[in-house]
């Protein structure tokens, strides 16, 4: 038989065990942000029991949620983006899962579990921020051929070893080939 304790730490130790998956923690993070937006729905009833079973399955998610959003915010310190628009873009989807169980937590009247929550936000968002302040910004360029990828990297950075970032963030059909218009980074 399982206690509650035993059941709760298995719970808190399933996010943990998806950063083992990967080294990268880009990856790490998508493993975890579906966990970070998990539900659950309530039973329509009006019998005790089933109000009980109905808090007892908010209560199970909410440490779900809260256990996967502890594991994503510590990746998302380890993560190193390759531009600003990702930063932001992670930063506003880290932002708006923090935001969300902070009101879960406010409605539920746990202000503790809110304002605990409420500083690992800020925390994050500054840490996101500053990790935004250090990578360039994507731009989209346009070529009126397709140009091999050590060709059009030698045009953009006059350096020939970043077609392989060229060819990653284009995925072209061949490398010889690049597509017209493509993102890239602005230095």
């Amino acid at each position: 038989m399982t206690t509650v304790t035993e059941f709760a730490n298995a719970i808190v130790a399933l996010p943990e065990v998806l950063l083992g998956f990967s080294k990268d923690p880009k990856t790490q993070m998508d493993l975890i942000f579906p966990l970070c937006e998990y539900n659950v729905d309530d039973i329509k009833t009006i019998a005790p029991i089933g109000l009980a079973e109905n808090t007892l399955n908010r209560a199970t998610a909410a440490l779900c949620r809260r256990a996967a959003i502890r594991t994503l915010c510590k990746a998302a310190a380890n993560w190193q983006a390759d531009s600003w628009d990702e930063v932001l873009t992670i930063r506003k989807r880290i932002s708006e899962i923090l935001q969300n169980e902070i009101l879960i937590a406010t409605n539920d009247k746990n202000m503790q579990t809110a304002t605990a929550l409420r500083d690992l936000r800020i925390k994050v968002l500054e840490t996101l921020a500053k990790a935004a302040g250090e990578v360039p910004h994507l731009r989209t360029i346009e070529r009126t051929a397709a140009l091999p990828a050590l060709q059009l990297a030698q045009q953009l950075y006059a350096d020939g070893n970043r077609a392989s970032e060229l060819i990653q963030r284009a995925n072209p059909v061949h490398p010889a080939f690049m597509p017209t218009q493509l993102e890239v980074l602005s230095s």
